[in-house]
């Protein structure tokens, strides 16, 4: 697993049943006005990521690794990405891995969901492995 972003980075990931569960409940909650809501399911990094999948799949050796920006545009490239797609996507890659783009989302931290990646690799790991 490799991007120009991750390893240490720390991201919050969510399973689409807890997006379900917190729709169920906004559905029901009269709100006058706009409202802005973060769902998470848990929060870690993506090395723990790679950690967990890869285990989920008989590979617990598996790793994140980050890239230099160049490399990754190469990569997209190479397999047949548009450059200027590819370049707006490392670019949103680039603001992850700064923290920029979750600047919001740390300032409101949702209560965490209930489903846990070690949940969801379950699932992947059947779809991976077929």
């Amino acid at each position: 697993m490799l991007s120009n972003y991750g390893a240490t980075d720390i991201i919050a990931w969510t399973s689409p049943l807890d997006v379900a569960a917190a729709i169920a409940e906004e559905i029901e909650t009269r709100v006058a006005g706009r409202k802005i809501r973060y769902v998470a399911s848990e929060v870690l990094s993506y090395n723990e990521v790679a950690a967990i999948l890869g285990a989920a799949i008989g590979q617990p050796d598996l790793k994140w690794l980050v890239v230099p920006d160049e490399q990754m545009q190469s990569l997209f490239e190479k397999v047949g990405m548009n450059p200027h797609i590819a370049a707006s996507l490392i670019e949103m890659n680039r603001c992850m891995h700064s923290g920029e783009l979750f600047e919001e989302y740390y300032l409101h931290p949702p209560t965490l969901g209930e489903m846990k990646l070690k949940d969801f690799a379950k699932d992947f790991a059947a779809a991976f492995l077929a």
